[in-house]
């Protein structure tokens, strides 16, 4: 996550989208007619190696060190208190909108949520949702999620689901349908993928203990591992340091690098990893 806060002269706005989050406050300004010509608002960034702090809900004192501004201020941002004050209040007006922490829900069906250690049963319809440290029993529909990660939990994914980063420890127990993850980050896991799914790319240290069915994998990057590939399934590249632990015949493997180590499978010898799964 990308934080900035966008103060006006009277006014304060806090995103979680970087760049994109900025130029969305901006035009929706420009064409309210708030923003006149030669009106500069000033773009504060959190570091982004702070996000946690950001959306934890027992801060007790904000460090302002944290936070670069784009422009010129009369004085340090840690000493100005009109501008620490905008900050503060632009940060609480996003926490009340989109954040929520320690809650057990049913269905989230629509609109944007941060979830801060969260058990939620389903997140459907065309919810938007950043995950951090949650569980979720099941994603459906067009739901959407930006960012899963720290432990986070996925039990199922299914429909249209898109989710562009699994990252860190996170962990996803099925994923199927026409679901995508675009990116496969750090340790995270996916016990299995089948039916039309996708991951466009593996980095890191990610891995998928089954690829099946029509299941898709874009790259294999970094030092990534599939433990076992059968059904018609199909992996574009498997780049150097990357590993395929076993694969039936049917399965397509187009490009396999120079330093990665590819297998056929071989039911009796199959290595069987004995990491503990959530039911």
């Amino acid at each position: 996550m990308d934080f900035r806060i966008v103060l006006f002269e009277n006014e304060g706005y806090a995103t979680a989208r970087g760049d994109k989050g900025v130029q969305d406050i901006l035009a929706a300004k420009t064409e309210s007619g708030y923003i006149k010509e030669g009106t500069f608002p000033i773009i504060i960034t959190l570091y982004q190696s702070c996000w946690e702090w950001w959306i934890s809900p027992k801060h007790q004192k904000i460090d302002f060190s944290m936070f670069s501004a784009d422009s010129w201020l009369d004085r340090p941002l840690r000493k100005n208190k009109p501008i620490q004050q905008r900050i503060i209040a632009a940060l609480e007006d996003w926490q009340k909108k989109y954040l929520r922490t320690y809650e057990t829900i049913k269905m989230i069906s629509s609109g944007k949520h941060i979830l801060y250690h969260c058990n939620v049963t389903n997140v459907c319809g065309d919810a938007e949702i950043y995950c951090f440290n949650s569980v979720i029993s099941s994603m459906s529909d067009h739901a959407q999620a930006e960012l899963i990660t720290g432990n986070s939990l996925i039990r199922h994914a299914c429909g249209n689901v898109q989710i562009q980063n699994l990252a860190d420890h996170s962990m996803i127990c099925e994923l199927c349908g026409n679901a995508v993850v675009h990116k496969m980050k750090g340790i995270s896991l996916i016990r299995s993928v089948y039916g039309n799914s996708h991951i466009h790319n593996m980095l890191d240290n990610s891995r998928i203990l089954r690829l099946n069915g029509n299941a898709r994998i874009g790259t294999m990057g970094g030092q990534t591992i599939v433990d076992r590939a059968s059904g018609r399934s199909g992996i574009e590249n498997v780049s150097c340091g990357c590993v395929v632990l076993g694969y039936s015949h049917d399965v397509q493997i187009k490009k396999i690098e120079a330093g990665s180590v590819v297998l056929p499978l071989h039911v009796d010898g199959y290595y069987r990893p004995t990491l503990p799964f959530p039911e």
